[in-house]
């Protein structure tokens, strides 16, 4: 043992060595701690080699001020070279902590908001106390449930709002530390686990933290205590159905206009018309499960509240309801009056959503608007088989003949069957009308051409609905007109304009015309109503082909997508009729006035034309002049006696000359020089 001893001693001088001889060469005075003391440089600077006179001092001080130092390292080389390890006075804990939204066991953690109460379960594990306390330090308080006074428990007593005691016993008057009995044991002899079950709370926001001082070491709870949450318009829902029907908020349908879709009648109805689900959720999307919530109606209509997606019988305009599992429910009733009722819902001061309601009166008029126009002797026009879905209205066998719109007084719609009256049923014939499910009030209705019916004869057709005041068919929409028409025998192609600027958009219309010179039947054509038309000079836009023009509605079809030429000059569109008999071609032709150069060349051109024109004026004044002079000069020759004024008139006109040549040469050279820019235009 003497030798380990020596050999750990001479280690620790030669770690030591090492030691000093670093510090001093980086100057460093090292903190004291329990094992160490300052030590100083005499010199106060190391030295740049190895010297003799500061190694003897050094180890000169070392020698009286670090013995103890040495001493202890010795005992601690020995105990670990001897195999002797060393045991914290606190053993490691074992009692836990356990619960929903706990984290660990014996340094468990939680999150919980204040203002609500957050349970758990502390388990004595290995626990040989007779009783352990239990402590709360920061916010909040401990709340310990009764124990029910039979054999095996775990009792508590002296319980305060941050501390307790917890102890086994055989009875509840137990006194704490007088039961033979440890905590982690139920009973005499049994080895199962005690438990004790408590809950905390918390009315301010911060940090809390139990502890449980039990025989195995401290069991720590850390809880974080969170701000109150409120209440979150962007997360909450305010859901929306159609009558009393559903399964809670699953059921009703998500509606997030502020508009719905229910509409109702004005009488007072028993039952609820509409039921409406509010969930409140905070902005962390948590369920505010005990906020009261309310609902005022303004316009027709009485609430009702309950806890089921059937809401609860009437109770008023403005009502209350406090949450259950953050979900409330309330019902809508008609209250005898027409017009748009308006539900507000709020928790506290703040507007969740609103949803209204449309309570409806009798039917009061009528619309209606016409979708086909020419029908074919025999043949039913349009969509004859209705069932109560929109029809596409794409293609003619696809669209209904007429829609209907009912409503009542308010412009609101009202489902009441209209019924169709022609003025000539050995013309036009009428079928019934049928809702659209999907939108009150809406009626298609289906006509026909009669057998036996001429080309170009014509009827009118109007729909007249029930009056519930007079109890008559007294609501009458205006006339529409049908007409009976052939097939096609002619078609002609034109543009909806004789001229366009470069790369205007131009309309095609395709008029179709029977034999009798009469509007065709309207039809839709898969293949087209004319074979590929093709343009003289290039189009942009869309080409044109043979399924350009399908649908034949009123004589005409349209076709749009396609451009002007971007050059300037005439283009000619050509095709050929695929469906008459005759199939004979067809053509359309307009102008193009082409882009801002053409524009530039067509007005110089304009320009010069008028100058040269300008010129030849004068040019034939001057020859009159010339002409004038002669004659005057032969005059003066011809009347000796009167040569004085002859020569003045002469002389006159002579000046007249002049200034009508220098006229001339003005003119001639504006010419040249209007000439000179059209030379230099760009050639096309």
């Amino acid at each position: 043992m003497i030798r380990i001893a020596q050999q750990v001693s001479r280690a620790i001088r030669i770690l030591r060595g090492n030691r000093d001889e670093s510090a001093r060469a980086s100057h460093l005075v090292v903190e004291k701690v329990a094992l160490m003391t300052y030590e100083t440089d005499f010199l106060g600077q190391a030295e740049r080699e190895k010297c003799s006179q500061s190694t003897f001092s050094e180890r000169k001080i070392m020698s009286t001020k670090t013995a103890f130092k040495r001493v202890a390292l010795v005992a601690a080389a020995a105990l670990a070279i001897g195999g002797v390890s060393a045991v914290s006075a606190n053993a490691a804990a074992s009692t836990a902590f356990s619960g929903t939204g706990i984290t660990g066991t014996t340094a468990a953690t939680a999150s919980a908001t204040v203002g609500t109460y957050l349970s758990t379960t502390i388990t004595f594990t290995g626990d040989t106390n007779n009783a352990t306390s239990v402590t709360s330090t920061g916010v909040g308080q401990l709340n310990v449930p009764a124990i029910a006074a039979n054999s095996n428990n775990v009792a508590t007593t002296g319980i305060t709002s941050t501390s307790f005691t917890a102890f086994e016993a055989d009875t509840s008057t137990a006194v704490p530390g007088t039961s033979a009995h440890t905590l982690s044991t139920t009973g005499v002899g049994n080895t199962s686990v005690g438990t004790l079950n408590i809950s905390a709370y918390s009315a301010t926001a911060g940090t809390q933290t139990i502890t449980v001082n039990s025989s195995t070491g401290a069991s720590t709870l850390t809880i974080t205590w969170g701000a109150t949450p409120v209440v979150s318009t962007q997360y909450s829902f305010v859901n929306e159905q159609a009558g009393t029907t559903g399964s809670g908020l699953t059921g009703l349908t998500f509606i997030t206009a502020g508009v719905s879709n229910v509409t109702a009648s004005d009488a007072v109805s028993a039952s609820a018309v509409a039921t409406i689900g509010v969930l409140t959720l905070s902005s962390a999307t948590a369920a505010m499960n005990t906020d009261t919530v309310s609902a005022s109606i303004s316009g027709p209509g009485i609430l009702g509240s309950g806890t089921s997606t059937a809401g609860g019988a009437k109770a008023g305009t403005g009502i209350s309801q406090v949450e259950t599992a953050g979900v409330s429910y309330f019902s809508v009733y008609g209250s005898g009056s027409a017009g748009v009722a308006t539900i507000t819902f709020t928790d506290g001061t703040t507007v969740l959503g609103t949803r209204t309601v449309t309570f409806t009166g009798n039917a009061a008029k009528a619309t209606i608007t016409q979708n086909l126009f020419v029908a074919q002797a025999g043949a039913g026009l349009g969509q004859q088989t209705l069932t109560g879905t929109a029809q596409t209205g794409t293609t003619v066998p696809t669209t209904a003949a007429i829609d209907v719109n009912v409503a009542d007084a308010n412009g609101n719609a009202v489902n009441s069957l209209p019924v169709l009256t022609t003025s000539a049923s050995n013309i036009i014939t009428v079928g019934t009308c049928v809702l659209v499910t999907a939108t009150a009030g809406l009626y298609e209705c289906p006509v026909a051409g009669a057998s036996g019916a001429i080309s170009g004869s014509k009827a009118t057709v109007t729909a007249t609905v029930l009056n519930p005041v007079t109890s008559a068919y007294d609501i009458v929409t205006p006339a529409v007109t049908f007409t009976i028409g052939g097939a096609i025998a002619k078609e002609v192609l034109s543009t909806d304009a004789a001229s366009y600027n470069a790369l205007s958009p131009i309309v095609l219309t395709l008029t179709a015309t029977d034999s009798s010179g009469n509007p065709a039947y309207d039809q839709t054509v898969t293949g087209g109503l004319t074979g590929t038309i093709v343009s003289s000079t290039q189009l942009g836009g869309v080409s044109l082909s043979a399924t350009s023009f399908t649908t034949l509605v009123n004589g005409t079809s349209t076709f749009k997508g396609t451009y002007a030429p971007a050059v300037a000059g005439d283009f000619t569109l050509t095709g050929a009729d695929s469906v008459s008999s005759a199939g004979e071609a067809i053509t359309a032709t307009a102008t193009s006035l082409g882009g801002s150069a053409d524009s530039a060349a067509n007005a110089a051109t304009d320009a010069a034309n008028e100058a040269t024109d300008a010129a030849n004026a004068a040019t034939d004044a001057a020859n009159a002049a010339a002409d004038s002079a002669d004659a005057a000069t032969q005059a003066a020759q011809d009347a000796g006696d009167k040569a004085d004024a002859a020569l003045a008139a002469v002389t006159a006109l002579s000046q007249q000359v002049t200034t009508l040549l220098a006229k001339v040469a003005a003119v001639s050279a504006a010419l040249a020089k209007i000439s000179a820019a059209i030379a230099k235009l760009p050639k096309k």
